[in-house]
């Protein structure tokens, strides 16, 4: 029944309703029913902890919200519960199904919604330049409806979005974005301000909503936990299969842009005051997964600064690098609940001609077993008054792919023959 059910509800989200070209009057009033408010709730203050919006994808009452809007609920069930809220004041409680950590997404149900008018959902992207619906409850203050643009997907992130210009506010996270003929074609995920936001493309969704039931038994942190140790083995397998792209540097070659969705800048600083001389780059990558409250993981992040001494002596200027040395690891986020504290190694590291030292910390992520946050640094010692510094840090990464990450990266910096 489980597997009927599922293929009769694909055959209503599938097909396009290319048969009429609404306004957007139109499309508010046809689809208001089908957009409601997420609420959590804490459970024993009695009122609310976050809210967002979701839609109707069935008649069976399931409706699809965004995985950061019910992230409190997902790791403290037992102090919060989620409700649904519509513009008509009818209210329930909900219960989750299953998430897509990876994608932002949650699959949500209520049998009090059962019958309500479901939205399709379309696997097909518009063209660029095409009017889109954003739906949502922005700021607690109702449900609103949002013209923008479709501007196509992002070519420089990880994790696929859409570029969406218009104003989608907190509150309508997890809303549908709708096209001129009332199908969804994306989620609404986040906002960057000044008219540019983001959707998370609906054939995501889809895919959630075809899950076999095998894929949804078990714990559900297990569950998480799979999803992210599957996509950090995509995304560094992909990393490590390629040739990793460098720069020069001074004196050395160091890793650089390795991919699309990692970005680098640069600066130099010419102030005649400073003791130093450095360069710096500094790459990472443009987006990342949330977990829950100030933690997310799947990011890559890295950056080498040149340092050169100019008014202090050999000593002093060894001095100040190991003080950096020693205090590098940035805020990760998280908390005691969250991961252990880092624990670190230091070593000698030879490669080439070059040898520098290097100290690799990790962390363990306490709910999601088999992952961690790896930060690795290490520094040149071939020159007595200049050194090249270079940190990697990895979130949410297994000890094989890591290790094995980290390992190449300190390989691929490499002294530059005159």
């Amino acid at each position: 029944m489980y597997l009927i059910r599922i293929l009769a509800t694909l055959l209503l989200l599938t097909p396009a309703l290319h048969a009429e070209d609404w306004t957007t009057e139109e499309v508010f009033s046809r689809h208001k029913t089908s957009v409601i408010q997420v609420r959590i709730i804490d459970a024993q203050g009695g009122a609310k902890r976050s809210i967002g919006s979701g839609f109707m994808v069935s008649d069976d009452g399931r409706l699809i919200s965004n995985f950061h809007v019910v992230a409190d609920f997902v790791h403290h069930p037992g102090q919060y519960r989620a409700e649904w809220h519509d513009s008509e004041g009818g209210s329930g409680e909900l219960r989750l199904l299953d998430v897509d950590v990876v994608h932002d997404l949650a699959l949500l149900q209520s049998e009090q919604l059962q019958a309500r008018e479901f939205l399709a959902v379309e696997s097909n992207l518009p063209k660029m330049g095409e009017r889109l619906y954003s739906l949502g409850f922005p700021y607690d203050l109702g449900l609103t409806i949002v013209e923008g643009t479709y501007n196509g997907l992002l070519e420089k992130s990880l994790y696929e979005r859409i570029h969406l210009t218009a104003s989608i506010n907190p509150g309508m996270s997890g809303g549908p974005a709708i096209d001129r003929y009332g199908n969804v074609i994306g989620v609404n995920v986040a906002t960057a301000g000044d008219q540019v936001s983001f959707l998370v493309p609906s054939r995501h969704v889809i895919d959630l909503l075809s899950r076999d039931e095998a894929s949804t038994q078990g714990e559900l942190m297990d569950r998480i936990g799979a999803q992210l140790r599957a996509n950090q083995a995509r995304y560094l397998g992909t990393l490590m299969a390629a040739p990793l792209e460098s720069t020069t540097l001074g004196s050395y070659r160091v890793p650089s842009s390795l991919a699309r969705h990692i970005s680098c800048w640069s600066q130099t600083d010419q102030n005649p005051e400073r003791l130093l001389d450095y360069t710096e780059l500094s790459c990472q990558s443009e987006d990342d997964i949330f977990l829950e409250g100030n933690l997310s993981t799947g990011a890559i992040r890295f950056e080498h600064q040149l340092r050169s001494a100019r008014k202090i002596g050999v000593v002093r200027f060894w001095a100040q690098l190991e003080r950096g040395f020693r205090s590098f690891y940035g805020d990760l986020g998280g908390d005691q609940t969250s991961s252990t504290d880092f624990s670190c190694h230091q070593d000698f590291f030879r490669h080439g001609e070059l040898k520098s030292k290097l100290v690799l910390c990790v962390r363990r992520y306490r709910e999601f077993g088999g992952l961690y946050d790896l930060v690795q640094r290490q520094v040149t010692l071939d020159h007595s008054d200049q050194a090249l510094q270079s940190t990697l840090i990895l979130t949410g990464v297994d000890r094989e792919h890591g290790l094995a990450f980290a390992r190449r990266f300190a390989e691929s910096i490499v002294k530059v023959q005159p």
